[in-house]
């Protein structure tokens, strides 16, 4: 894009927030591109960089861009949200967590902010706080829609359908019809920084939990194709590890011949549950 001499820092990010508003991220980065060059220093310019890089799936450069905005401003209402995204996104979870907090430190009447607390809590995996918020959100502003599609968002990850569809009736009750224009995390002006964050990610379920409720197949992955593949046999050979165990270690009054067998047994029983863990984590 061609720089022109006569405009200014603002008018280019006023460009910027237009674009990035209509979904495109990249022409909206250009226009920052140029206000950082005529500024590198702008809070506002380095907070926009900041969203479109987070746009653009890329926490670590909108952690470095957010930075920037908040050590010239630490208050500016856009980078501290934005940090607080990136964080989650990178799997920086604490991090993210203070984030979120920092944001009701600043203003909790603030029912944008009760939002992505809401939804940076979410995406850095604390279910209960998350819902805690979206619901607070509701009662400081109930006539807002946001707050309503925050809830009905986090609902919907928690798999608390009936609560979604209501949330999102409430929504379409107070005049939201889902026809607006898509946005992005943060359009519009740094003062309102209440523009609903995208859909929050599903928990990953932890690689240690064989099936889920709802499974089909819950009883092979549980039971296993072997008596010792699935998650039941792995469990019996881990308490016959420490049920051996425990005499060979602290039986002092044992003969020493038992002791020897019950160590034999415990490390066994271990080897086999070590093994078998790997091979069901790392199938062939």
């Amino acid at each position: 894009m061609d720089e022109d001499p006569k405009r200014t820092v603002g008018e280019h990010l006023r460009s910027a927030e237009l674009l990035y508003e209509l979904g495109q991220v990249a022409d909206a980065r250009a226009e920052v591109d140029t206000a950082l060059r005529l500024d590198p220093l702008d809070p506002d310019a380095n907070a926009m960089a900041a969203a479109c890089a987070l746009a653009d799936h890329d926490p670590d450069e909108a952690l470095v861009y957010a930075g920037a905005a908040l050590a010239q401003t630490p208050g500016h209402p856009r980078a501290l949200v934005t940090r607080g995204y990136a964080l989650a996104d990178a799997g920086r979870r604490d991090e993210a967590m203070q984030a979120a907090a920092s944001l009701l430190e600043l203003d909790r009447a603030s029912w944008q902010h009760h939002i992505h607390y809401a939804l940076i809590t979410r995406r850095a995996g604390a279910a209960q706080p998350a819902l805690d918020a979206a619901w607070n959100a509701v009662n400081l502003a109930p006539e807002q829609p946001r707050t309503h599609l925050a809830l009905a968002a986090i609902a919907e990850d928690l798999g608390m359908d009936d609560l979604a569809r209501r949330s999102r009736r409430a929504a379409a009750d107070l005049g939201h019809t889902g026809t607006e224009p898509a946005k992005h995390r943060w359009s519009g002006a740094a003062a309102d920084v209440g523009g609903i964050a995208p859909a929050v990610r599903p928990a990953r379920r932890p690689a240690w939990v064989d099936a889920a409720k709802d499974d089909p197949h819950w009883r092979e992955k549980i039971y296993g194709p072997g008596f010792f593949r699935g998650a039941l046999g792995r469990s019996i050979l881990l308490g016959l590890a420490v049920v051996f165990a425990v005499p060979a270690l602290l039986g002092t009054e044992i003969a020493p011949g038992p002791r020897l067998f019950f160590a034999a047994v415990a490390v066994a029983a271990w080897v086999g549950w070590f093994t078998v863990l790997r091979r069901h984590r790392n199938p062939e």
